[in-house]
């Protein structure tokens, strides 16, 4: 994979001003964007690149779709540039984001951090029960019990865990919200229940508190998170910021524990066991219809981040009951999905395709990854998709007919099998080699179209130029060849030819006839299409988008169309460079790549409207 894809991505998103937020999960690059045109228009360009799979937009997200090398390009972007995982303070905002895929992100942000040790953790458990099945490992020794809690150590501490993922999520103090679920597992909390256990009364300041066992639980630790991270909020409102160190996390840990205890937590818990309680009542109810829809249409609820409302289930079903029925069903969903990908490699003629189906179908076997089949094959050529829900949807049944059991959250692959060892262990391995057969011989019956996809990465929604032009100086002041940048992610090119000037007035001025294609919300950079195909970036300062639009102000809006010489922008000059902020400017040709050259004709001292750039078709 080339070590520049994390530099390629970082341009056509638009460079780093106009990314607010970058993380990643196991297969996916996951960006919030200041402005997302800039990115959609280069979806396919994205595309194209060596290593992507595929862009999928939603969730008020740009996913760049990589595969298992996603940390490795993650990186790159971390290390070369001066973004971080947090959001920053200009973060956009998410208008045509809905409720529920706010409920998805907040999901996603939580549990994403902890698959990587569950799916660990889940292995390591099923060697050990295989180990005591086998007669190799003796339930009385003291390695046994050593390996067992080194592997089941996750889920009693779950609540910890998710307190401080969830409380990076919310933006409130991770140690408090973890000391507070700590507080609830403690031995001498739960020696207060004495031998009644769950439902235990107590008083605290002669309130009734009604006690839970806390250990494994998955509801409490994110509701205690989520109020704790207002309570916070309120309370630094109000003490002085040189008191705040100390009673901040004084006030937090005197409410949040009891009211945790008292609320929260039973709540929590009452929640978490009432859906496990309707999971097993489906699979009692009809075991055959259930697994045959779950494992039918799982693969279609990762393409759309639907899973992330039904692994909270599951991991509270492991944690709460010790086995889950559901994700026998989801690694049904992964070996339809990796039939579907042997069917692909036996039908495609392109020799990329099959080395490519090859690569994806070990990631599904050794790592129980799908995206990179789900992306780079079923959604490519649809065919294969519908082999892997036919198969999912076969072995699922069978699967859930005869209710087999996982005994920890695990992807489904070869090297996770240990986690299903149990009586249902012959009957979920029947129902998985069912899901592979049909979803190889679906694919291999229906076919793949391979006529309609060569082109496509070619595409782009960019308007195309027409002919030559010149381009004027937009600003007044002293203006130098590209590669004198004071941000190398302009000098360098990668993002396209042009200037960069040193303003000496705050006026902003059309450098042609067209129209406003993209115009940030903290006002620092706007982008311009002229009527002849001509794509302009005008990026005002360094750093400056951390100002969030203080000292610019704006004559138009993004989609007016425009004259030369007309008004765009306005920025304070003096009030900025007190501020600290470098005020040089970068205009440059954001599709250099259309034409034979970009030429700079005028460098120093210009006037806005002095013919600066010659664009050459």
């Amino acid at each position: 994979m080339s070590e520049n894809l994390g530099k390629k991505i970082l341009s056509l998103v638009g460079g780093q001003d106009n990314i607010t937020n970058i993380t990643h999960c196991a297969t996916r690059l996951r960006m919030r964007l200041a402005n997302s045109e800039i990115a959609h228009k280069n979806k396919a360009k994205i595309e194209s690149l060596d290593g992507v799979i595929s862009v999928v937009e939603k969730a008020g997200q740009f996913q760049v779709v990589i595969g298992p090398a996603v940390p490795q390009i993650y990186d790159q972007l971390i290390e070369n540039t001066d973004l971080t995982s947090s959001e920053n303070e200009h973060t956009a905002k998410e208008e045509n984001t809905n409720w529920f895929l706010k409920l998805m992100d907040v999901i996603g942000g939580i549990f994403t951090p902890l698959l990587p040790l569950f799916a660990g953790s889940g292995v390591f458990r099923g060697l050990v029960l295989l180990a005591t099945q086998l007669n190799w490992l003796s339930t009385s020794s003291s390695t046994y019990h050593i390996l067992t809690v080194a592997s089941t150590a996750v889920f009693y501490f779950l609540p910890i865990m998710l307190a401080v993922t969830a409380a990076e999520k919310f933006k409130c103090d991770k140690f408090v919200a973890a000391a507070i679920m700590g507080a609830l597992i403690m031995p001498e909390f739960m020696k207060l229940m004495g031998s009644t256990g769950n439902g235990t009364v107590v008083h605290f300041f002669g309130i009734p508190l009604v006690l839970m066992t806390y250990t494994s639980t998955v509801v409490p630790a994110i509701l205690a998170t989520w109020c704790l991270s207002y309570l916070e909020k309120w309370l630094r409102s109000w003490i002085p910021t040189n008191l705040q160190l100390l009673f901040v996390p004084l006030i937090s840990l005197f409410v949040m524990v009891p009211l945790t205890a008292g609320v929260f937590g039973p709540f929590g818990v009452y929640v978490g066991e009432g859906i496990s309680n309707v999971i097993n009542w489906l699979m009692n109810l009809n075991g055959w219809v259930a697994g045959a829809m779950i494992g039918g249409v799982w693969n279609i609820f990762v393409i759309f981040g639907l899973q992330w409302a039904v692994n909270p289930v599951m991991i509270n079903n492991i944690s709460s009951l010790g086995y889950d029925y559901i994700v026998p069903l989801t690694c049904a969903a992964n070996f339809g999905m990796a039939g579907a990908t042997l069917g692909t490699f036996v039908r495609t003629k392109d020799k990329k395709m099959k080395a490519y189906s090859i690569s994806a179908l070990l990631s599904i076997f050794f790592a129980g990854i799908t995206e990179p089949a789900i992306y780079g094959i079923g959604i490519r050529y649809k065919k294969p998709l519908v082999g892997a829900v036919a198969g999912g949807a076969v072995g699922g049944a069978i699967i859930g007919g005869m209710k087999a059991k996982a005994f920890a959250f695990v992807f489904g692959g070869l090297t996770t099998l240990p986690a299903f060892v149990g009586k249902t262990f012959i009957p979920y391995c029947v129902g998985l080699l069912a899901c592979f057969v049909v979803g190889c011989v679906v694919t291999m019956v229906l076919g793949i179209d391979e006529n309609n996809t060569e082109q496509a990465a070619d595409k782009s929604d960019s308007v195309q130029p027409v002919s030559d032009e010149s381009i004027l100086s937009p600003i007044s002041g002293e203006i130098e060849d590209l590669t004198q940048a004071h941000d190398p992610a302009f000098a360098d090119g990668s993002m396209g030819d042009g200037f960069v000037i040193e303003p000496s007035s705050g006026d902003v001025y059309a450098p042609f006839d067209g129209e406003v294609t993209m115009l940030f919300n903290t006002k620092h950079a706007i982008g311009l299409t002229s009527d002849n195909g001509v794509q302009v970036m005008i990026h005002i300062g360094i750093d400056t988008v951390k100002l969030n639009g203080e000292y610019f102000e704006s004559f138009v809006k993004q989609g007016d169309k425009i004259k030369q010489g007309q008004k765009l922008l306005h920025f304070d000059l003096n009030e900025i460079k007190k501020a600290g902020y470098d005020c040089s400017t970068v205009v440059i040709v954001m599709n250099t790549k259309d034409y034979q050259s970009v030429e700079l004709l005028n460098a120093g001292k210009n006037d806005h409207g002095s013919a600066t750039l010659k664009v050459q078709v």
